[in-house]
């Protein structure tokens, strides 16, 4: 991008519908890229809002209401004719049924694309990012807590295949514990369909102890900010998936980084760390909103905070304790 030229900012909706579902915009005729897919959305007018530009564009082109909704993440893109920055919103609340008013193709679909082709350039390479699991359940096997194995185990059982991600993160256990708890996170995750992420310090224990590259087949790196600042470990070619963060050094590194996701915390009091009081949701929100990549809340989360995090921002819900106290709690 030359000096003279200056980014556009976009809104960008994914309009949800109650199926979970997300409205895809076929481009029309006489458009750059006709006949992409793409969402709805469009330029931020002066003086508006990337909320206000949403609503004024979801009314113009489709004659939806938006009604409730949160921001998601930042990425630029550079085509040919023009250099964006896309703002993605989710939507979630919306009065109205979507019409084709500007000529568009319309369709319900999976927020994956997989049925659709082609897909606008800026867009596919991010589904990976926006279809990835929303919730994220951390391990406790060696905290005081009684039970954990089984109600885990529980959980498991109740979640749709590769809907959660496992944090194995274990700072309390050693030796033949520390074994014992990996393997059985690991037969949970590999006989239920879900995606094993192995924290580095957890990795590195489990590493000293003798595990294998055979035994962490399937599974991927979690790195603490730590790690992520100053190198990660070694992980037998596992994919790195995400990092912990605690500000925007680490949200931009994990960005630089190519990762899929970043935690960003603590928001709120948590056990975990005991005498610390939490960012709270105005600062995470300012952080987040600047975010090029999704973001996990993470510190004193419960399933019942879900909606207040997607309307901070939030990708959705890193939880510790409040995982499994209430396995009815979230559907």
């Amino acid at each position: 991008m030359s000096a003279l030229q200056r980014r556009i900012d976009v809104a960008v909706a994914v309009v949800f519908n109650s199926a979970g579902q997300v409205l895809w915009a076929c481009r029309p005729q006489g458009k750059p890229y006709a006949g992409y897919w793409e969402f709805p959305g469009g330029k931020v007018e002066p003086g508006e809002t990337v909320w206000q530009a949403l609503v004024r564009e979801l009314n113009e082109e489709l004659g939806i209401s938006a009604q409730e909704g949160g921001p998601w993440f930042v990425v630029e893109h550079d085509y040919e004719h023009a250099q964006v920055r896309l703002h993605f919103y989710r939507v979630w609340r919306f009065e109205g049924a979507p019409a084709a008013l500007e000529g568009q193709g319309l369709k319900w679909a999976g927020l994956d694309g997989h049925d659709l082709s082609p897909i606008l350039p800026a867009t596919e390479p991010l589904l990976p990012a926006l279809a990835q699991p929303q919730t994220m359940w951390i391990t406790q096997y060696g905290a005081a807590e009684a039970g954990f194995a089984a109600r885990l185990e529980q959980r498991l059982n109740d979640a749709e295949p590769r809907s959660v991600y496992v944090q194995f993160r274990e700072k309390q256990l050693q030796g033949s514990a520390l074994l014992a708890a990996f393997a059985h996170c690991r037969e949970l995750c590999l006989s239920r369909g879900q995606i094993l992420l192995i924290n580095s310090d957890a990795y590195l224990a489990l590493q000293s102890h003798g595990v294998a590259a055979r035994d962490t087949e399937g599974a991927a790196l979690h790195l603490t900010e730590h790690h992520l600042l100053h190198g990660p470990p070694v992980g037998h070619g596992m994919p790195v998936l995400g990092a912990s963060v605690h500000g925007a050094a680490g949200l931009a590194a994990a960005f630089a980084q190519g990762l899929r996701y970043a935690l960003l915390g603590a928001v709120q009091a948590t056990a975990s760390h005991p005498g610390q009081a939490g960012m709270g949701w105005l600062a995470f929100r300012e952080q987040v909103e600047q975010a090029r990549l999704p973001v996990f809340a993470v510190g004193g989360m419960r399933p019942q905070d879900r909606l207040l995090a997607m309307r901070n921002g939030a990708h959705g819900l890193a939880m510790i304790r409040g995982q499994l106290i209430d396995c009815t709690s979230e559907s």
